[in-house]
């Protein structure tokens, strides 16, 4: 009988699984990741979560701690997207604009921390304004915002510009709210104070948190009594766990293993279109990079649909510009590299005086054009194939897939020519492609510039309404795709295991931040 090759790898992960449990036994140390044979057996009192990683602090102003915190129900934040992509008050009680520059935010009046500490206006301004100092990822969403403590349970914010949409903000899970008060340090799990329904009692960085019922929560109080989130950063690892049946939810489930959950009894795939672009973001400052025409050649090099299947299993759709994931810009989805067209690429590459060699590469002042390509999580596929795509026009790539910190340190040294990661664009446009574009954005890794562009980021911030947004934010993108800083390719798949034995589950196309809530039961 033929094993087919997805079975054999499966066996031999089993059995890698197996060896590392022995290893602990014996006292080896053999993994940094909690290996799906250590998970606890299912159990109605305790919800196990399981991804591709975890925080790596409590601290919600260290990315992505905030993310993780919020996911799992530890932290909050004033408003929050629901399924249908309706901005709601969560933390928040309500919310009322006074005039086109004031907003009054309504909080309820019974809201603490974990502590008991009050979670008033104060409180809250307080942890808005040191996300805004210490996050650069925080600052786009509470620029131009002065916010003012009313009364204990009311929150004023005026802005700079008018009819800014701040629910949009202040929906942004950077934003969590947590207790700023002196003994608040956040460097650990003794010293972080959140408001959420569930509260941290274990921490192992980057392998393991272990949440239990807040019962002084304010809110609406879960059935589950306890939540533990473990990081199996092993994509194969992955699917083992959520087949097994110890685990109830496992994020970033590979594009490959789709099939494998098709008619199972264990666990069932949640895939929802993610308002996330995946990008592949350029170093601008690198010599190679810093020609537009380079970069645009690079764009027109690339097959999207190919990228797609071969990369992505088949399970997204093609964007060239970064909002193009964004269901509010559909005119710009496709808009300028609207074909994969290896003979223009070629076109601009000469022009650029990167001349094709014997070797089948291109050279410039004895120079090969070469790029190395940093991936992380499921994309390793889809740099290979990006790989063998811009081979085709003399380009020599190199793709290293490793842990996202290895991105995050490449780019504090300069050391790096591109990665591939994915922002949500979902949100206050303003301050998303301000993030973006800006020269000090947040998201502006490869340091781009250009006079134009702030120009329109300027416009955009004075826009009086949101056609007005709309319009500049087209115009935007078109130039951006023009000018190539980034290359855009197709919103991310999220793809969710989710265990038959769990009810309440609530598919959310930001599921990085929805996957714990009130309603979850184990049967």
């Amino acid at each position: 009988m033929t094993i087919t090759k997805s079975i054999r790898k499966i066996l031999f992960f089993i059995c890698c699984l197996s060896m590392v449990a022995v290893l602990a036994a014996c006292g080896k140390e053999a993994s940094t990741d909690v290996s799906a044979s250590d998970a606890p057996a299912i159990s109605p009192s305790e919800l196990v979560v399981a991804g591709n990683e975890i925080a790596i602090s409590v601290d919600p102003t260290i990315y992505p701690a905030a993310d993780y915190l919020l996911n799992m129900g530890a932290g909050e934040v004033l408003f929050k997207a629901d399924a249908d992509g309706v901005i709601q008050p969560s933390f928040a009680k309500g919310v009322k604009q006074v005039d086109e520059y004031t907003w009054e935010i309504e909080l309820h009046p019974d809201a603490t921390f974990w502590s008991g500490d009050a979670a008033d206006a104060e409180a809250v301004i307080s942890s808005l304004m040191r996300s805004k100092t210490m996050d650069a990822k925080a600052n786009p969403f509470l620029e131009g915002i002065e916010f003012t403590a009313i009364d204990a349970t009311t929150i004023q914010a005026v802005t700079e510009t008018p009819n800014i949409d701040i629910t949009l903000n202040l929906s942004s899970p950077q934003l969590l709210i947590h207790n700023t008060a002196d003994k608040y340090t956040y460097e650990d799990i003794e010293t972080a104070d959140y408001t959420g329904m569930y509260r941290i009692v274990e921490f192992e960085p980057a392998q393991r948190m272990v949440f239990e019922k807040n019962e002084n929560y304010w809110g609406t109080k879960p059935e589950i009594q306890r939540v533990v989130h473990e990081q199996i950063s092993d994509p194969d690892a992955r699917v083992i766990a959520a087949l097994s049946g110890r685990y109830h939810v496992v994020m970033d489930i590979p594009q490959a293993a789709y099939s494998q959950f098709q008619n199972n009894d264990v666990a069932k795939i949640v895939l929802v279109p993610g308002a996330q672009t995946q990008t592949i973001y350029l170093n601008c400052e690198k010599e190679n990079l810093s020609d537009y025409r380079v970069r645009q050649a690079l764009g027109w090099a690339m097959d999207r649909e190919e990228l797609i299947l071969l990369g992505m299993e088949g399970l997204s759709e093609p964007v060239t510009t970064w909002l193009g994931s964004n269901p509010a810009y559909e005119k710009v989805k496709t808009a300028f590299f609207d074909s994969y067209n290896v003979e223009k690429a070629a076109q601009l590459l000469d022009e650029a005086g990167w001349e094709m060699g014997e070797d089948g590469y291109r050279y410039k002042d004895g120079e090969q054009l070469s790029i190395l390509l940093r991936t992380f999580r499921n994309d390793q596929a889809l740099g290979e194939t990006i790989q063998m795509q811009w081979k085709k026009i003399g380009v020599n790539v190199s793709v290293q897939h490793g842990d996202y910190s290895l991105i995050t340190t490449a780019r504090e040294t300069g050391d790096w020519d591109a990665s591939i990661e994915a922002w949500g664009t979902f949100g206050n446009v303003s301050a998303l492609l301000n993030a973006q574009y800006a020269v000090d954005g947040a998201a502006n890794y490869g340091h781009f510039q250009d006079a134009k562009v702030s120009e329109l980021l300027n416009q955009l911030a004075q826009a009086a309404d949101a056609e007005a947004r709309q319009e500049i934010g087209e115009e935007l993108s078109l130039y951006i795709a023009e000018q190539s800083p980034a290359l855009y390719i197709a919103p991310r798949p999220q793809i969710t295991a989710v265990s038959t034995s769990l009810e309440g589950f609530v598919p959310h196309f930001r599921q990085f931040e929805n996957v714990v809530n009130a309603n979850l039961k184990i049967k």
